[in-house]
């Protein structure tokens, strides 16, 4: 049986995939445009293709990064917990503060022992409605504070 609360279930998101790879490719072409050595340029695409595949593996996208949150539950008014993929929970987190449009809610926790943590949530991740819904629950969080 479900706890009473709100839980969102995220997937990996097409928009965010889709912004990493055109901010990586443009960054690739800057650096094949630089004026330095050709050894350079390799070292540096390089680079941004590891850049790449680390964002891709640590969002889900290639790969089983047992760290991905994939759930987001605020049982309690006051207090969330994000699950992972290797279903661990996180600590008791306190929402500090949050950043909400219609693509993108960027949610900063920060727990017991003053570590800070960031989710982006993104629409396309979450049930539309469920999205309404999260957007509406923080809002109300700030304004009752």
């Amino acid at each position: 049986m479900r706890e009473k609360g709100f839980f969102l279930p995220l997937k990996p998101s097409r928009y965010l995939l889709i912004y990493s790879v055109i901010v990586h490719f443009l960054a690739t072409v800057s650096v094949s445009l630089m004026a330095v050595e050709f050894v350079f340029k390799i070292f540096f695409v390089l680079a941004l293709i590891l850049s790449l595949l680390v964002h891709l593996y640590r969002s889900g996208l290639i790969g089983r990064y047992s760290k991905r949150p994939i759930t987001l539950m605020n049982s309690n008014k006051d207090f969330w917990q994000i699950r992972y993929a290797d279903e661990s929970l996180s600590a008791t987190l306190s929402l500090e503060s949050s950043w909400a449009t219609r693509l993108a809610v960027i949610l900063n926790f920060k727990t017991d022992t003053n570590q800070r943590l960031s989710v982006i949530v993104m629409k396309d991740a979450v049930d539309k409605q469920q999205y309404r819904q999260l957007r509406v629950r923080i809002r109300l969080a700030f304004f009752q504070r």
